[in-house]
């Protein structure tokens, strides 16, 4: 059955819990309007933060997204019972904190950028989406995808390849730098991934080498201790 686009914006998802600075939804019939607490947000969406935007929506699936400065995305689908959510990311960061399925059968929540997908196998993580940047060690590259988890696994892919993705654990960062495969993961605010909290500070911009490259070998552990003198690292 063929669904308008009319139609699916009518499916209501969830509404914004808070609301700061500039922040606008534009309905897929055309409509833009200001964004409150209370206001709904329905599929087909597209909500954008200005410079010193944030928001934080509750779909009906008690899922929680939160929206850094000068971020934009769009409630793509969403269905109670089980069924998908998914969220495209066009700019800035989101971070998601996902509810199980009914039944507590994993969540089936990706978010898509216009590089890579993250499909969650896990419950909070981050996702960022940046272009016209250049990071040291991303030679020739001016768009990425970074994933910050703090809880449970995500799996991260270039868009053109999303059955070869890259797992992603809890205490750990990766990139999807323009067309390549995702970098190993290094320790959460190590490799210079964005992240809410870096965007939140105005600090979204890349300032290490590139994690997994010979300027940043990948660290094998979220938090090292020195055996000798008993400190972390």
């Amino acid at each position: 059955m063929l669904v308008s686009r009319t139609a699916l914006a009518q499916t209501a998802a969830g509404s914004f819990q808070s609301v700061s600075g500039q922040v606008q939804v534009q309905r897929s019939g055309g409509a833009t309007i200001g964004a409150a607490s209370g206001v709904g947000v329905n599929v087909g969406d597209r909500i954008i933060t200005g410079a010193n935007g944030h928001a934080v929506i509750i779909l009906n699936d008690q899922s929680r997204l939160e929206l850094g400065p000068g971020s934009s995305i769009t409630l793509d689908q969403f269905a109670l019972g089980g069924g998908p959510t998914r969220v495209s990311l066009f700019s800035g960061v989101m971070r998601s904190l996902v509810s199980a399925a009914s039944g507590g059968a994993p969540a089936n929540y990706q978010v898509h950028t216009p590089n890579a997908v993250a499909a969650v196998r896990g419950t909070k993580f981050d996702t960022a989406y940046s272009e016209n940047v250049i990071r040291s060690g991303y030679q020739g590259c001016e768009k990425y995808t970074d994933v910050s988890v703090y809880q449970g696994t995500v799996n991260l892919a270039n868009i053109g390849s999303t059955t070869t993705g890259e797992d992603v654990h809890a205490g750990y960062e990766a990139t999807v730098p323009c067309d390549k495969p995702p970098t190993d993961g290094g320790p959460l605010s190590m490799t210079g991934a964005v992240s809410l909290e870096s965007a939140n500070a105005g600090g979204a911009q890349f300032t290490g080498a590139a994690p997994g490259s010979s300027a940043a070998p990948v660290p094998s552990c979220p938090v090292c201790v020195d055996m000798t003198t008993g400190t972390t690292r």
